[in-house]
């Protein structure tokens, strides 16, 4: 993605559709530095169908004052196969994209015409002449009517992805290594972590919902049972509208981790409203300023 050549840059505006609010961020980046130059929580009722957004949706980007109309959005980590693929070196992306299409039958369970398909090169593979690529997948079906949401809403979606890379890109490159991050929402509990070959990895708590302190300990002890120490995080980041101090004093102590709850490394606009309400829902935020972050490279 081509960015603006100047001093300062925004980013598209990053949407998340919660259980319980639409969230929204856009950065701004201007001499280097990233700062949110607007965000917006938008509470919703709980189950709202797809069909019932599109007014949040538009009160959200009115509350957010953005003039931004390109957004992104992510999917679930569950409804996208991400795998790491050894291919020839191409000169051009369209080269790589025709390997992998043709590829694609033996690589993913979905009919072709109903695939959406990214890639990334990660470097140079072991073998000579071969190349590293970090490839993403998953239904069109999915991804179709989040665009025809954003249309009625005057909006444009202009990329779509995964929530767990999205999480762990607010993260710093140093801390990816060393952190995870818990996703605490009013029907869902996830746990995020990067492997080491540029996966992310995430496990879904089975029937734990926002509070259940000690039954979500319990949980992550499970998960991280027999994992090396080099494996095992040293900390643990909340994010979501379960992400409390209470929660993480708890699971602190029962799991011996830092845990904090996640604020953004970015700064706000000097003189943007609301600061103090901004600080109170940031827990809420990390979806939405990961994916800020992405459209800003």
């Amino acid at each position: 993605m081509l960015g603006r050549i100047g001093r300062d840059a925004s980013s598209p505006l990053a949407v998340e559709i919660a259980a319980d609010s639409i969230r929204m961020l856009q950065l701004s980046r201007r001499r280097g530095r990233h700062r949110i130059s607007a965000w917006a929580i938008e509470p919703l009722e709980l189950a709202t169908p797809l069909p019932g957004l599109c007014e949040p949706l538009r009160r959200a980007v009115q509350r957010c004052g953005s003039r931004q109309r390109k957004v992104v959005m992510a999917l679930p980590a569950a409804q996208v196969i991400c795998k790491v693929c050894q291919l020839p070196v191409c000169r051009l992306d369209t080269e790589l994209e025709q390997q992998l299409l043709r590829q694609a039958e033996q690589l993913f369970p979905f009919p072709l015409d109903d695939l959406a398909l990214d890639f990334q090169v990660l470097g140079p593979a072991a073998e000579p002449g071969q190349v590293k690529v970090l490839v993403g997948a998953c239904r069109q079906s999915l991804i179709d009517p989040l665009e025809q949401l954003c249309a009625e809403a005057g909006l444009q979606l202009v990329g779509i992805e995964v929530d767990s890379f999205a999480l762990l890109r607010s993260l710093s490159e140093e801390a990816c290594e060393t952190t995870a991050l818990l996703q605490v929402e009013a029907n869902d509990v996830v746990l995020h972590r990067r492997s080491a070959q540029h996966l992310a990895l995430h496990h879904r708590a089975p029937h734990l919902a926002s509070g259940g302190e000690l039954t979500c300990a319990d949980w992550l002890r499970g998960v991280w049972t027999g994992a090396t120490e080099a494996d095992a995080p040293r900390r643990l980041l909340l994010t979501g509208v379960g992400a409390s101090e209470a929660l993480a004093q708890v699971l602190s102590a029962r799991l011996a981790l830092d845990c904090q709850v996640w604020t953004p490394r970015s700064h706000l606009t000097p003189g943007m409203r609301a600061a103090d309400e901004f600080r109170s829902g940031a827990g809420r935020l990390a979806l939405v300023h990961g994916l800020a972050l992405g459209g800003l490279r």
